[in-house]
């Protein structure tokens, strides 16, 4: 504000008139002697309290310089959801066996003794010895035995063992032949040794029934039959031409 200018503001009007009262009150009491004084005495005392009352009147009406202090932010409660557990992992399918294996494969928990043979899950090195008129196969493991060089021949559980399986033969099975599906080919893969020839389900009934009906262990076709939930889905045979 210029120098000199009044304070526009109501405390500087305020002040103003105070000065005036004292003024007016002070030239008084020198002209009316001690009766002028007294009356000069009361307006001073009652300019005092007008004062007091201006300057409280202020104090609450002027903003506070300071804004007063904001809350503080509310902590956050949300969290990070914990992590899951990771899922477990899918069992890995069974190994194929050797398919020149020299040993059975083990057989499932079962009472072989009585009851209907259970099928065997997975992939099984057998041949199938019967199927009936419903296409229900029953098939037993195998195992290779070497007799020197390359002579050698599959052969199936020891007279006495009662260790064989039962599963129907699925209308899909996929059946690779390995002499062809006319018994008159070689259609085998050289370094594998199993069949190549794709050929129908009734060729594969076909010729399990011819072989046992031999009546000999050797008429069978050693394979690698596959059983899913309970059925022969697949049913590839393996070539050998060695001796003994």
């Amino acid at each position: 504000m210029p120098r000199g200018q009044p304070d526009p503001s109501p405390a500087g009007l305020q002040e103003v008139n105070n000065a005036t009262i004292r003024t007016r009150a002070e030239s008084e009491s020198a002209r009316s002697g001690p009766a002028g004084r007294r009356r000069s005495a009361v307006a001073l005392a009652v300019l005092a309290a007008v004062a007091l009352t201006s300057a409280c009147a202020a104090e609450q009406t002027t903003p506070s310089a300071t804004p007063p202090a904001s809350s503080p932010a509310a902590p956050a409660t949300s969290a990070a959801p914990p992590a899951t557990s990771p899922a477990a992992p899918a069992a890995a399918p069974a190994a194929a066996p050797e398919v020149f294996g020299t040993e059975f494969q083990p057989a499932p928990e079962h009472d072989w003794s009585k009851g209907r043979p259970p099928p065997f899950e997975g992939v099984l090195r057998g041949w199938l010895t019967s199927v009936d008129d419903d296409g229900v196969a029953e098939y037993e493991p195998i195992r290779f035995t070497q007799s020197g060089g390359e002579d050698g021949h599959f052969e199936g559980p020891p007279e006495g063992d009662v260790v064989r399986y039962l599963a129907p033969v699925a209308q899909d099975v996929e059946f690779l032949a390995a002499g062809g599906c006319d018994g008159t080919a070689q259609t085998y893969d050289r370094a594998t040794g199993l069949a190549t020839e794709s050929c129908p389900r009734r060729t594969l009934i076909d010729n399990v029934r011819e072989a046992a009906a031999l009546n000999e262990e050797n008429a069978f076709h050693p394979a690698l039959i596959t059983t899913e939930n309970g059925r022969i889905v697949k049913v590839v045979e393996i070539f050998w031409q060695g001796g003994g």
